[in-house]
């Protein structure tokens, strides 16, 4: 009860000061509130003089409302001047002896002006303390005012925020769903990982790989990747993080059953507020029969599909680079030129199924003559191209190494042939022998193209069958 009491008085004391406010004005002390008592001390003695003579005692009666309303409008100073103004009109004016300035006057009015002049002090006092109060209360109930509209305003934000984060939950959860959807319906493996490669999610594709998805947390992402792959795919992490940037890559991935994938993976690095990398989301697809397509539209493009050996093609590349090679070393290089004797016959009683078996084995029997830096080309029909590297510093030691070459080639080439192919569901031994080849031999350095050194091999090869076949002639660089 004592609080609504409390409430209800401390309500009337705002509801008095704001519908009564000229009883507590404003601050007004200064030349106006001055100015302000002097009119009113003379509005009073002029009504004074106007409703009695001099000896009637009503001084005091009119001259304290002019004291009133001077500390009302003017402030307690502007009530102690009209004290003041007052005690000097009634004494001078209005005590016998009138208008006589004296100690007698002093005398007789002392009393009456002691009393008027504690009424004036107390009336002043009172309505300044009224003043402060009413300032105060004014100045409580404005900051109330402010505080009331300031957490009207931080309600109405609050609510505006709290709209906003439920409309951002909602937009999140959709969001995560709709990820969740494709996390779960795409064929690309989707990873999120910790700063350390470590894993925190893996899509449930996933599963094709490994079987237990939830087993992969908190494991290693590096872990399968090739060893041959690993180093450099971890550097591109590292990279991604440093610059906030990921970076398409691929590598060999290595299954549980040791078997090999080749994997393409895109990288995007995920952001905290202060703008510093917390986590790596890497998609990443199989690339395996791709790049076995890769492989097969390459070896279409730079290999014989029948002998698996390089093309003219590719020939005319390894020989550019051997070129090269021999310029910047100094030595010399070699080209023979093949064409297979004593082919055509067997083309011409087994057919062209038993003459492709025949060259195929040409082709292995070639290769294993020379050194894996060289290279064994088909150049077309029973004509094969072998370009030896890096073989000696002078011309004559190359020429030695160059017959060697030929030598085991003849060698090889002339030992008999057991050539099974399958002819209408059943296999059948043919031997073919007496097969040579014709060789034509020339040597390069540092000045000679790659076009010149292949017709240079080419006469030297006509040269050898009209030798008589079987043989091997060197191009005459004089000639």
């Amino acid at each position: 009860m004592y609080e609504n009491l409390t409430a209800f008085a401390n309500r009337l004391r705002q509801e008095i000061g704001l519908r009564l406010p000229f009883l507590i004005p404003k601050k007004r002390d200064g030349t106006y509130a001055y100015l302000l008592t002097i009119v009113l001390m003379g509005v009073a003695l002029l009504v004074r003089l106007a409703i009695a003579p001099v000896s009637a005692g009503l001084q005091y009666l009119t001259f304290f409302p002019s004291v009133a309303l001077s500390a009302i409008f003017g402030g307690y100073k502007s009530g102690l001047l009209a004290t003041a103004i007052g005690l000097v009109l009634a004494t001078y004016i209005f005590t016998p002896p009138y208008y006589s300035i004296s100690m007698e006057v002093l005398r007789l009015s002392f009393w009456s002006n002691m009393v008027f002049l504690l009424d004036g002090i107390i009336v002043s006092v009172s309505i300044e303390a009224m003043h402060r109060y009413r300032r105060q209360l004014k100045k409580e109930f404005d900051e109330s005012r402010q505080s009331e509209a300031q957490v009207r305003k931080l309600n109405e934000e609050l609510e505006k925020q709290i709209a906003r984060r439920i409309q951002a939950d909602q937009d999140l959860a959709e969001q995560e769903e709709f990820f969740r959807l494709i996390a779960e319906n795409v064929e690309d493996f989707i990873a999120v990982l910790d700063l350390n490669g470590r894993r925190i999610y893996n899509s449930p594709s996933y599963s094709r790989l490994f079987g237990d998805v939830q087993s992969l947390k908190g494991t290693d992402s590096f872990a399968e990747i090739h060893p041959d792959d690993r180093d450099r795919v971890r550097q591109i992490f590292s990279n991604a993080l440093q610059r906030g940037i990921g970076q398409r890559t691929e590598y060999r991935f290595v299954l549980p059953n040791g078997g090999i994938s080749h994997m393409e993976s895109s990288s995007g690095v995920i952001k905290n507020s202060q703008g510093e990398p917390q986590s790596v989301v890497v998609v990443s697809h199989d690339v395996t029969e791709r790049k076995m397509a890769e492989q097969k539209i390459e070896k279409f493009a730079f290999y014989d599909t029948l002998t698996q050996l390089p093309n003219r093609r590719l020939l005319d590349d390894r020989l550019e680079q051997a070129i090269a090679a021999c310029k910047r070393s100094g030595r010399y290089g070699a080209v023979l030129f093949l064409d297979l004797d004593n082919f055509k016959p067997l083309n011409d009683k087994y057919g062209h199924k038993i003459g492709d078996v025949f060259l195929a084995e040409v082709a292995r029997r070639l290769t294993r003559c020379v050194r894996e830096v060289d290279t064994v080309a088909r150049f077309g029909g029973d004509e094969f191209v072998v370009v030896l590297n890096d073989l000696a510093g002078n011309e004559p030691e190359c020429v030695k190494e160059a017959r060697i070459v030929a030598e085991k080639i003849h060698v090889a080439l002339s030992g008999p042939y057991l050539l099974t192919p399958e002819l209408t569901g059943t296999r059948k031994m043919i031997t073919h022998q007496n097969v040579g080849a014709s060789i034509g031999v020339a040597l390069f350095g540092k000045d000679a193209s790659a076009e010149n050194i292949l017709k240079w091999a080419d006469k030297a090869m006509y040269r050898a069958k009209e030798a008589g076949r079987n043989q091997c002639c060197f191009h005459d660089s004089g000639s």
